[in-house]
């Protein structure tokens, strides 16, 4: 039994350090389960993180179109994503700080841009070295994203990423480059409507990402948006809620209370600790506070 690794997959040690391991496995004990290997391969027929990567790429850079984006399309029934560009993640694959983001916010006027990349490895280098790419010293740095600011104040309380630096730009390099930013549907849309979208559609994309994070350990694992309260239902095992006032900047406190959900995953193939920040996309919430407190109630 021979098992094809893509030459042009020279990505992340750790992620490929993990393929590699994976397909040593199956020959060793295919002599003794091969035909039990065979009919789960056959019945389940999923990908991995990485392998759903690569077949993007791989249909994108042949065709233009990401046929698993038009898989999904289909089942919602129209054209809801972008069936071009795709976007797994930004920054580093092996960082202990994961932020999960629901899907790339993306105008329709974008769509469908060709590939310019010319292998894969070319594609994953762009998106694991974005911040030095856009803030870096051979950047022009003429832009500094509001978004990216206000992750800088986000994670700062978490103290896992170096934020020292007097150069405003290295700081946001890093906010991009040292954590690992998941993007759990990849495809871009102006919108999303669970009500639309339904969460049985995202199963493999939800496993792949969840199954992604739990490839090594994590310090802090975080899922951005209330919609996520909805699609990881069926892989929640324990939650428990926490609501609280913040204090703001200017003084007193919040009229609206905040929310945080402490949640353990459990994809049937493996378990970790996560936290649901509802609140991490309102305009105006005094983004530090909110973060003090996941810190002061992570995996409490």
């Amino acid at each position: 039994m021979s098992i094809h690794i893509n030459p042009n997959l020279q990505a992340s040690s750790k992620l490929i350090t993990t393929l590699k391991i994976r397909n040593i496995g199956l020959i060793r004990i295919d002599t003794i389960f091969l035909k039990i290997s065979l009919l789960l391969l056959k019945e389940k027929n999923d990908m991995d993180f990485i392998e759903s990567m690569q077949k993007d790429f791989a249909d994108w850079k042949k065709s233009g179109t990401c046929n698993q984006a038009k898989n999904l399309n289909d089942k919602i029934g129209e054209e809801y994503f972008d069936t071009a560009t795709p976007h797994y993640f930004v920054g580093n694959p092996d960082s202990d700080f994961v932020l999960v983001h629901l899907n790339p916010k993306r105008n329709k006027t974008a769509w469908k841009q060709s590939c310019n990349y010319s292998i894969f490895n070319e594609y994953f280098e762009f998106h694991k070295e974005f911040g030095k790419r856009v803030y870096g010293k051979k950047s022009d740095r003429k832009h500094k994203s509001p978004f990216d600011r206000k992750q800088i104040r986000f994670i700062k309380p978490f103290g896992v990423i170096d934020f020292t630096s007097d150069d405003e730009y290295k700081n946001l390099e890093n906010v991009i480059d040292q954590k690992y930013q998941l993007e759990l549907i990849p495809y871009g849309s102006p919108s999303f409507d669970y009500h639309t979208v339904y969460p049985t559609f995202l199963e493999s994309f939800i496993k792949n990402v969840l199954n992604e994070i739990a490839r090594t350990e994590r310090k802090y694992v975080i899922f951005c948006g209330k919609v996520f309260k909805q699609l990881l239902i069926p892989y929640i095992g324990k939650q428990e809620k926490h609501s609280f006032k913040l204090k703001k900047k200017e003084g007193g406190e919040t009229k609206m209370n905040y929310e945080i959900i402490n949640i353990e995953i459990n994809t049937g193939e493996t378990m970790f600790k996560a936290v649901i920040a509802p609140h991490y996309a309102i305009q105006g919430a005094p983004i530090e506070a909110y973060a003090e407190q996941i810190v002061k109630l992570y995996s409490k």
